[in-house]
Order: C-alpha cells, then structure tokens, then sequence
C-alpha cells in the first residue's frame, strides 16, 4: 500500500506500534489529533488532509487508547474517497451488540478489516489473526506474508478457542462487569471516565490538578499498573486501566478512593 513519499493518515493518539510499520516504509505519517472534550475522531480534519499522496487511512473501531467508536455515517466518508482503508476491530469482541463493518467490503473494494485474537481471546503471546477484503485485497497481503506466517500451534489454539465461545463469553462478561464498576466508582471521585469498548478504560484526571506522571508513580507504590498517556491537547493527568482479577480489580477500586477521595 505504502511506497517512499506516499501518506498513511490516522488518529492521534492511537495504537503506539502503527506509525512505525509506516515509517519502514519511508511514508509520511499523517497523525490528525481527536476532537476535544469527547475524543471522538475529527473526521472533517482528516478529510481536509487527504491529498494525492494518501495512500491508506487507519480506522480503530472502538478507537486505542480513547475506547471510542466511529459515527457509522463518519466511517462511510471515509469509504467514499475511494482510498484503501483499513478498519481495525481488535476490540469489537467486547461489543457483542455491535456488528462488524465487514458488509462495508461488498460496496467498497478497497475497504479491509483486520481482526486479532490477542484481546478478548487471551492469546496476545501466540500471535493469531486475519484479514477480511476482497479477493483481490487479499490477494495484495499474499505477496507481503513471510514463510510460516501463522504457525501449527497458533492455528491448533485459534481452533479451539472458536470451538469454545463460552470461554469468550466469560472472559467479555467479566470485563464488562468491572468496567461498569469502575466508572460509577470513578465519576464519584470526580474523574471523568471514557467508554470502554475494550479490555481498558481511558480516564481523565486533569481536573485533579495531578499529573500523569504523579497518578501513575503513586499507582505503583501500591504495585498497581496503569498505562501512561500523553497529553491530549496540552492537558496532562490522563491514565488507562484493565481490568484484571477480581482481587486485583479490588485493590485498584481502594487505591483510587485513597488517591483521589
């Protein structure tokens, strides 16, 4: 998709490990901030940056780290510049009300999904996942594969964990139900917690007056984990969380009570 000199436009933040496969490629990156206030992708400025060098433009659908999903009418814009582009639903498993965007490929050839099982399906270390286009899209990540792209037992485990939903399920269901608890628990404190469509919630604590730094340095003196974000439009204080045991869930709920209560 990506030659030396041509565009490779998307969102920013977004998933740290994109513009650098870009960058192999001696593209330019083209990272358009998200809108204020609800993060939510600016579509009118991505829009208003394609020119003839954008070659591919990158949709996560619900966005990483913002947890956000594209207005369905927003991702047909996108579809109608004829560009190729790739809609991302690494974490659409957590949305079991929502359906996958993959009936976009039938009306726009050059639309593609890509879709992992390192999230809701827990096999982040073995590295399995595909892609859903066109014959001929298809076809195009043929030439790029390397030998043994997927190996024996990659495959084996992918087989068995579609041949077991329930596991899936149980893991979603339990995501989902300490995500509900960690917004209520959060909004209490005054913080301002974004939807979470995935494994993680991004959470806004620039009204605390406490950096990001400060939050994250204090949630490991307590042996907690949380990601770091950047600043988002000049402003520091934001953080993202995962939900992990119910033990560890626990003590991250004391810790924020503590912290910012």
């Amino acid at each position: 998709f990506l030659q030396p000199g041509d565009e490779f436009m998307l969102s920013t933040p977004t998933f740290e490990l994109f513009p650098p496969r870009a960058e192999l490629c001696n593209a330019k990156v083209v990272q358009i901030p998200v809108r204020e206030g609800d993060l939510q992708y600016d579509v009118d400025a991505m829009l208003n940056a394609i020119n003839e060098r954008t070659k591919l433009i990158l949709i996560i659908n619900p966005n990483n780290p913002t947890g956000v999903f594209i207005e369905d009418e927003d991702l047909i814009r996108f579809c109608e510049t004829g560009i190729p582009l790739c809609v991302d639903e690494a974490y659409l498993d957590y949305n079991p009300d929502r359906p996958s965007k993959a009936p976009l490929i039938e009306k726009y050839p050059q639309v593609f999904l890509s879709v992992t099982f390192s999230k809701a399906y827990g096999f982040c270390g073995i590295r399995f996942g595909f892609v859903l286009g066109t014959e001929e899209m298809i076809a195009a990540f043929n030439r790029m594969f390397l030998p043994w792209n997927v190996s024996r037992m990659a495959a084996a485990a992918a087989e068995a964990i579609i041949d077991n939903p329930d596991e899936v399920k149980a893991k979603v269901e339990h995501n989902n139900k300490w995500m509900a608890v960690f917004k209520e628990e959060l909004k209490k404190l005054g913080l301002k917690p974004y939807p979470a469509n995935g494994n993680y919630m991004l959470i806004d604590g620039t009204m605390t007056g406490k950096t990001t730094e400060e939050i994250l340095k204090a949630a490991l003196d307590d042996k907690i984990y949380l990601k770091k974000i950047g600043e988002l439009h000049g402003k520091t204080g934001y953080f993202r969380v995962t939900p992990g045991t119910d033990e560890e869930n626990e003590r991250f709920l004391k810790f924020i009570r503590s912290y910012f209560g």
